[in-house]
């Protein structure tokens, strides 16, 4: 099959990842390949190891700041001019598009393509999401994915019909499995906002009197400043953003991985990513979906208060690297790959008949 993989045309692929969606991107579209299908994929840029090919739509050489009839700045005027070159693109070649960006404009283009779709659901249902998302599934050959039962039940009432649901992986052979260090520091990663609430994991570490290192970037500067940066000292480090290889490396000094966002995470690649590595993971029900959850690996409660933790904290102190490990394997991405690959082929059928 030849693949069209639409991110968005000032979407960076490149490592560190922005979030989740990059990642499953780059490790999606490369497992395709590895199949033996090719993949193109709308972005703006991606690592040069990879696989599959980049469609750039270039910015314009002239100035898209306007001032006067609908004000913007130069960067978000680029953005739109790159994003309408959509409409110009020649997708007759394609066998299916498979949609996995968060832009207006794309699927108010991408409406006005026959070729077989499959939407990927990566976050919760908003007011905005969900009017662009069913306006898409209205006019395109389209099939919703949820990438947990958790995303499927939420979109399904608002777009009106089943959810197929298919769920994330990760390429488990480039997460390396440690040998736990039972005593090592506590870790945590994720985008720094109120929402991912790293302030939790600093007040359960203090609280044990553990090391912890924060990994992530900063996307909500003002919160950093009021509520993480002042706490940060010795025990406490912040990291910046980084790496999977790097994340890896980190992982190899931590003796579990605590996951503390009070949003509903749609899915949670870290959880598996850590769990690959031979660390337990800790956390909230809400930063750990059903599907992540294993006793005595991966431990989930229903509270989102930290002294809640401690104790399942405790219960995983004996947790074997190898068992983590074996769990994780069930979310391979060549496992998410060939479910993709089977709905591909079996939406292409249907449009023949």
């Amino acid at each position: 099959m030849k693949i069209l993989i639409v991110a968005g045309p000032f979407i960076s692929l490149r490592e560190p990842y922005k979030g989740g969606t990059e990642a499953f991107i780059v490790e999606h579209a490369n497992e395709l390949v590895r199949l033996g299908h090719t993949v193109d994929v709308i972005a703006k840029e991606a690592d040069e190891k990879n696989l599959f090919q980049i469609i750039e739509f270039p910015e314009s050489p002239l100035s898209m700041k306007d001032d006067s009839y609908r004000p913007c700045s130069e960067e978000t005027g680029q953005q739109h001019y790159q994003t309408l070159q959509y409409s110009m693109f020649d997708v007759s070649s394609y066998d299916v598009i498979h949609y996995n960006s968060f832009i207006p404009e794309i699927y108010a283009v991408g409406a006005l393509f026959k070729i077989p779709s499959v939407l990927t659901l990566h976050l919760p249902p908003t007011e905005k999401f969900v009017l662009m998302y069913k306006f898409f599934i209205k006019h395109a050959p389209v099939v919703p994915i949820g990438i947990s039962e958790r995303m499927s039940e939420q979109w399904k009432p608002h777009l009106g019909q089943d959810v197929e649901v298919i769920l994330n992986g990760i390429p488990i052979q480039k997460w390396k499995l440690n040998k736990r260090d039972v005593d090592g520091y506590l870790l945590w990663s994720g985008r720094i906002t109120k929402e991912k609430n790293a302030e939790a994991a600093i007040d359960l570490a203090n609280r044990l009197k553990k090391p912890l290192k924060i990994v992530g970037n900063i996307f909500d500067r003002a919160y950093f400043a009021e509520h993480i940066q002042p706490k940060l000292n010795d025990q406490i480090e912040y990291i910046a953003h980084a790496t999977q290889q790097e994340l890896s490396k980190l992982a190899s000094g931590a003796s579990a991985y605590l996951a503390t966002a009070t949003w509903e995470e749609p899915f949670g690649l870290s959880t598996i990513e850590m769990l690959a590595s031979g660390l337990p993971v800790v956390g909230f029900n809400t930063a750990i979906p059903p599907e992540l959850r294993n006793e005595g690996l991966s431990v989930a409660i229903d509270s989102d208060d930290w002294q809640e933790l401690i104790k399942p904290l405790e219960t995983v102190n004996q947790t074997k690297s190898e068992a983590c490990r074996e769990f994780a394997t069930s979310f391979d991405v060549k496992k998410t790959a060939k479910a993709y690959i089977n709905l591909y082929e079996r939406i292409m059928h249907k449009v023949e008949a």
